[in-house]
């Protein structure tokens, strides 16, 4: 005889506690159904665990990328400047009367940090070259008409002559300095040119 709790039989509650069973602990058996599988519990801690390196290690690779982004443009802004600037001044020196130049500075900037000559044309007229450091720019300056900025970022220029039997030799050297990141200042880069006089 089947003894009845409530209004359920105990053959009933047997089959419901199977069901719920099932629904429950369906994963954990041990021939799921392929399409009731779920994650385990360790599947997941694997998951969360390797979530937390990537979080923790992308701010850091994060700003390594920045860093190097910005050393490639500051060098990259040098490296061009520095052509630039030794291409215009060596093609100006070079058609210059060598007894003409004097190499002297503005009142405040560093010494020998300005050059001046005449220059002569093709078409066999003369002109009033200088070049010149006013702070952190290069000037240039033609015939007394006021300077022109060639480029930025210039720290440091000096106009020398590498043999003092020789004046028809003139050193340039550049030093460049642009910002970086964090309020620093890198890729500092020295050029040095020495450029005949034609004339």
């Amino acid at each position: 005889m089947v003894e009845a709790v409530g209004w359920v039989s105990l053959k009933n509650m047997n089959k419901i506690k199977k069901i719920i069973r099932g629904c429950l602990f369906s994963s954990l058996s041990p021939n799921p159904s392929p399409l009731k599988r779920g994650y385990t519990l360790m599947e997941l801690m694997v998951v969360v665990a390797i979530m937390g390196v990537i979080l923790l290690a992308s701010p850091k690779i994060f700003e390594n990328s920045f860093k190097f982004m910005r050393l490639a443009f500051a060098r990259a802004e040098i490296q061009k400047n520095s052509r630039a600037s030794l291409s215009n001044i060596n093609r100006e020196l070079r058609q210059a009367y060598a007894s003409s130049i004097v190499v002297d500075e503005l009142a405040g900037m560093p010494p020998h940090s300005r050059i001046t000559f005449t220059r002569y044309m093709s078409d066999g007229s003369t002109r009033l070259v200088s070049y010149y450091q006013n702070g952190r720019k290069l000037y240039l300056d033609i015939n007394g008409a006021g300077g022109k900025m060639v480029v930025g970022s210039l720290r440091y220029i000096a106009f020398s002559y590498p043999k003092t039997d020789n004046n028809s030799i003139i050193s340039v050297s550049l030093t460049f300095e642009t910002k970086t990141y964090e309020g620093g200042t890198k890729a500092l880069q020295m050029a040095v040119e020495k450029v005949r006089i034609m004339n």
